[in-house]
């Protein structure tokens, strides 16, 4: 029975297989020259405009210590977002609280923390800029 099946699916696919091939469509002799042609047109009217090499600008952050101080703006709006949050948690005695209070602590740690790193890497930046290099 399992034997008979299998002949039946094979013979199904032959047949199927056989019936696409009969149905395949060849294309023209000439198709590959068309296209051909098609492309070599194409390319004859479209105008290529002649590549220029442009200068490559440097793209180094500018630094300066008052762009730096952007950090600190920064950590206020944090810090007074988190008041806010406090008050509206629970209004004045939250203010007052220790919980609030290392709250601001930690923000502002964190933040002077990368403003410090900010000034180091500036720092190191320029030391290696400003240093002579050995081929010159």
């Amino acid at each position: 029975m399992k034997e008979n099946n299998k002949d039946e699916r094979m013979d199904d696919k032959l047949w199927m297989k056989s019936m696409m091939e009969s149905a395949r469509k060849y294309p023209s002799e000439n198709l590959s020259y068309r296209i051909m042609h098609q492309i070599e047109t194409d390319q004859a009217l479209i105008r290529v405009k002649p590549r220029v090499s442009k200068p490559r600008v440097s793209k180094q952050r500018v630094s300066s210590p008052i762009l730096d101080l952007r950090i600190f703006g920064l950590m206020y709006l944090v810090l007074f977002i988190s008041g806010g949050y406090f008050y509206m948690q629970g209004g004045k005695e939250a203010l007052l609280s220790d919980t609030f209070m290392w709250t601001c602590i930690m923000i502002s740690s964190i933040f002077s923390f990368y403003f410090l790193m900010t000034t180091i890497d500036n720092s190191l930046r320029k030391k290696v800029k400003n240093k002579p290099s050995a081929s010159e």
